[in-house]
């Protein structure tokens, strides 16, 4: 056998048993826009198995070793099109996903995203899929998942939103495709992709990727900032082209118009230079947040410093000073904490726009100052207002870039109904009338969308056609809403970090506006690792919360008149962010925080200390035993990951448990070493251990509180790797019920995933699935996967999060019919 080829030997062993998937329909024609890439088909006289390298392991003597390999790429050719088959061999192997390379050399830097469409078979078997873009010696990676199995489905990939899995060369230089699906099941899955191709956008703009270091030699953390603007522009029907920071170079810039600057703060000399030659040649900036000098200059600002909040809802809303920019608002809301102070720099700049409070009186900060060559926000954008924000920028990049308004009304035209998560209008509309309570009332409002899509269609004026077409889609959204039917009695849950509620709002409106919405559990995150958002005798208050406020109890009483009971959410030994600086040094002198297994110190609490497991007991305990409290809900209630704790305590525990020195540290433990699966056994004890004393301490002191814990939904997968086995805890009992987290847009892989756990589980405790709105489901989606947890018998779910974004975009939709108990 070793005188075959690689593949060759695979093509043995798939002959043998391996589970054949049946040819798909032909795939539909590629989208408008897209360019597609020469790489799912091999030339004449080469095998796709070749080009497209799968990964493998070798013994010894050159063989593959079949059971820690992936299967060899296929090919076949459908209606005319070139279609990749991807055998994703997970059961009758050890492999965590699949793996296939494709060598290329692209230039990505004008591409908006990677688009492809995929038929999946046996889907269950794949838990995530990833594809990563190689350039030079890192990666660039982006999540996907098909939304159905057993039909062709979209994915597009916008470049703004892959993240830096190893830093690399920039978008410039792609030199490998790779496609990775991980392994959820020890079944086989197959997918076949076609249409691989790039999206472009007409508009001569781009919006800047920060990546460089900061003054710590550590990867500059914005990427959440560029993907808010990025989102939000994209939302709005304007993707950008993404470029890294590293491909700024005058030549590449040449033919750009305006540059979208999301963070550049601390940005270095040499990827400044290149921005500054681009202004003076005549093109335009839409920065954000601190600036490096020269660019502040180009723009007439001057920057006096960061400027923190005085008080809660000082910086509340952006209103311009005078008419606004044509389409724009006239006000944003945005709850910022902070910004950059500045003045307008006389006879360079001018106030556009100045910060409001949450009362409507005018601060005397900027919050957008204009000039010539473009214009500054005062601060990073938030995903609060998400809309009213995307009409902006969208009126923003049409002053600096001419033409974009055009090309963004025929693209949200084009793309009408994707809201309601379907390919197009005329779906979008057969699955609304289809709905279960379809009436008078949605009926009405579904007659409005199509009028109202008829008039954006015949708009002369390209904002005159956006609006009309996003009121049609608002509309038809509102129509699929209230078609919804009410089941009684179930468990209606929500998690709320910001232990005050909505910004601005309180716990009075909050509570009524969740009430409004069919919420009758609220998580609120009132503890951390080592703070506490209330007075606690176990912890000190919140850095957050100087003033000593008491938020649990604002929320307890507020809650209680509208019916909510409350649970206090804990985010165990987290401690980062939130710890007063004089606790975290002291954490550090007392080698308790948590250690990589590189020797980074990080800012979470090691997990196998006692000191520190006592800590989450004492204060879950104590928040028990609080008046008013419903219930305690562990969060984090794990280790950070594989590769943390390896901390010289963490050493010294594990070999007092198993009675030997390890040599060999940290290798020993670590995979394949001989000690791994006692080292695993330890790290779940030491999660457990917390886990069961405060379920036996609360069950015996406070009866009727209830216990429960948001949970990763990979499990058994998330035992091993961060030590949380919260099937043991359930079948012991420690828990009332779990909350997997189940954060996806895919509702073929939510419906997975809440099935699978429920069979884990077993009808031993209830299993209430958390939906999450962070995938930008949207009213639509959040509907349709509360119906998914409802015929798979849940008996309730929990949404993240009371968010400034979905507290007006997703929750009163929910509270129209789906959760309305009349």
């Amino acid at each position: 056998m070793n005188g075959l080829r690689p593949h060759l030997c695979w093509a043995l062993v798939l002959i043998a048993g391996a589970w054949c998937a049946a040819e798909p329909p032909p795939p539909p024609p590629p989208l408008p826009g897209v360019t597609l890439l020469d790489v799912l088909a091999a030339p004449q006289g080469e095998s796709i198995a070749d080009l497209w390298r799968a990964g493998t392991a070798i013994d010894d003597e050159g063989a593959i070793i079949a059971k820690q390999s992936s299967a060899p790429a296929g090919s076949l050719v459908l209606a005319g099109r070139p279609v990749l088959k991807l055998t994703c061999n997970f059961a009758d192997t050890t492999i965590p996903r699949g793996v296939w390379d494709r060598e290329v050399d692209l230039d990505l830097t004008r591409c908006t995203a990677v688009c492809f469409d995929v038929y999946a078979e046996g889907l269950a078997a794949i838990g995530n899929a990833n594809l990563y873009l190689r350039s030079g010696d890192g990666w660039y990676g982006a999540y996907w998942y098909p939304k159905e199995k057993g039909r062709w489905c979209r994915i597009r990939l916008p470049c703004s939103e892959f993240y830096v899995d190893r830093p690399g060369g920039g978008w410039g230089s792609i030199r490998t495709i790779r496609f990775s699906p991980w392994a959820a099941a020890r079944e086989d899955a197959v997918l076949h992709i076609a249409n691989f191709g790039l999206e472009h956008n007409p508009v001569r703009a781009a919006i800047v990727l920060p990546e460089y270091d900061d003054r710590d030699g550590r990867p500059v953390e914005a990427e959440k900032y560029t993907s808010t603007v990025a989102c939000i522009l994209d939302d709005a029907g304007c993707p950008l082209a993404a470029l890294s920071s590293q491909d700024l170079a005058v030549e590449r810039l040449a033919d750009l118009e305006l540059l979208v600057l999301p963070y550049v703060s601390g940005m270095p000399a040499e990827q400044v230079e290149p921005v500054v030659e681009f202004v003076r040649g005549g093109g335009r900036l839409l920065a954000f947040y601190g600036m490096p000098g020269p660019l502040a200059e180009l723009l007439g600002v001057q920057q006096l410093g960061y400027r923190s909040a005085e008080h809660r809802g000082e910086f509340s809303s952006m209103q311009f000073a005078g008419e606004p920019p044509e389409g724009a608002p006239a006000q944003v809301r945005q709850g910022s904490w902070g910004l950059i102070n500045s003045e307008a720099m006389e006879g360079v700049g001018r106030v556009a726009a100045w910060w409001h409070d949450a009362e409507g009186t005018r601060t005397d900060a900027p919050a957008i100052i204009r000039s010539d060559n473009g214009a500054w926000f005062s601060h990073v954008l938030l995903k609060d207002d998400a809309a009213a924000k995307g009409r902006l920028l969208v009126a923003l990049v049409e002053q600096l870039a001419p033409g974009t308004a055009e090309f963004v009304a025929a693209r949200r035209i084009a793309v009408m109904g994707r809201r309601l998560q379907v390919e197009d209008w005329n779906e979008a509309l057969a699955m609304v009338r289809a709905q279960p309570a379809f009436g008078d009332e949605a009926r009405t409002l579904a007659a409005r969308a199509v009028e109202l899509r008829d008039s954006s269609m015949a708009a002369a004026d390209p904002f005159e056609a956006m609006s009309l077409a996003d009121e049609a889609e608002s509309a038809l959204e509102e129509s699929f809403c209230r078609a919804q039917q009410s089941v009684e009695g179930e468990f209606r849950a929500t998690w709320c970090h910001p232990p005050q509620g909505i910004e601005g709002w309180g716990w009075p409106r909050t509570a009524q506006r969740l009430a409004e919405a069919g919420i009758d559990h609220l998580f609120l995150n009132a503890l951390h690792g080592a703070s506490a958002a209330y007075p606690s005798e176990v912890l000190p208050f919140d850095r957050s919360n100087a003033e000593g406020h008491d938020h649990l109890q604002d929320a307890v009483d507020a809650c209680t008149e509208h019916g909510i009971k409350v649970h206090v959410w804990m985010t165990n030994f987290r401690a980062g962010g939130h710890t007063p600086d004089d606790l975290m040094q002291q954490f550090r002198d007392e080698d308790r925080l948590a250690v990589r297994d590189d020797g980074t110190v990080t800012e979470t609490l090691c997990p196998s200390d006692p000191r520190n497991q006592r800590l989450q007991i004492d204060a879950m305990v104590e928040a028990a035993l609080r008046p008013g409290v419903a219930g305690v809900h562990f969060d984090y209630i794990r280790y950070p990951d594989h590769r943390t704790c390896f901390c010289d305590g963490c050493r010294r525990r594990f070999e007092a448990a198993i009675g030997e020195a390890v040599e060999d540290w940290p290798a020993g433990v670590q995979a394949d070493g001989p000690l791994h699966e006692q080292w695993l056994e330890f790290r779940r004890g030491n999660i457990t251990r917390v886990v069961r004393e405060v379920s036996e301490t609360v069950r015996r002191e406070a009866p009727d509180c209830i216990l429960s814990a948001a949970v990763f939904k990979n499990y058994p997968q998330c035992a091993d790797s961060v030590g949380q086995d919260w099937v043991a805890w359930a079948d012991a009992g420690y828990l009332d019920f779990v909350c997997p987290m189940n954060y996806t847009d895919s509702h073929t892989q939510f419906r997975h995933l809440v099935a699978a756990q429920l069979e884990h589980l077993g009808g031993r405790v209830p299993c209430y699935p958390g939906i999450g709105l962070l995938k930008g489901l949207g009213p639509v989606g959040a509907v349709r996967q509360v119906k998914i947890a409802r015929e798979l018998g849940t008996g309730g779910f929990v949404i993240w999060s009371v968010h400034p974004q979905y507290i007006d975009d997703v929750y009163p939709y929910l509270g129209m019919s789906l959760l309305r108990d009349d």
